[in-house]
């Protein structure tokens, strides 16, 4: 699958057809919705591991790819939670993650070459002005930078 972003997203695959979504139209949900979402979608463990939901959930999955999503929570500790999704619609949302990282990382690549040459006009203290760095942190932030050898 190709994916371009410009002003619009358009998605090409031959499984999906031609898909054109304007990022501008794009509206906030109401709050129906999103009660509708909660009531339909959202599980705790216990009405998972007590009745058959999970087997109806991964049933749905057969056959079709669907951007079905569920929500499974832990009642006694609301960190605990994660998100059921069909495997294919699960890729497809992946690939996407990866085409707009993609395209920061070239965005960004483009403003500093841009910017390579610019001649910093403030002094470092002034920019470092109101940050407040430890040894440790520096010496702990060192010590992840991985720095290419050139030969």
């Amino acid at each position: 699958m190709r994916i371009i972003f410009l002003f619009n997203v358009i998605l090409y695959g031959e499984e999906h057809g031609k898909v054109s979504v304007n990022l501008m139209d794009i509206k906030k949900s109401n709050t129906l919705s999103h009660l509708g979402f909660l009531k339909e979608h959202v599980f705790g463990i216990t009405d998972i591991t007590r009745t058959n939901k999970l087997s109806e959930i991964l049933n749905s999955f057969s056959g079709k790819e669907t951007s079905e999503i569920y929500v499974i929570q832990n009642a006694k500790n609301k960190e605990a939670a994660a998100v059921l999704s069909d495997v294919e619609y699960f890729e497809h949302l992946l690939d996407i993650k990866n085409v707009f990282e993609e395209i920061v990382d070239a965005y960004m690549f483009q403003v500093t070459m841009e910017r390579q040459h610019d001649v910093a006009d403030i002094e470092l203290v002034q920019a470092l002005q109101g940050e407040e760095f430890s040894f440790d942190e520096i010496i702990e932030l060192a010590n992840e930078i991985e720095i290419d050898d050139e030969d």
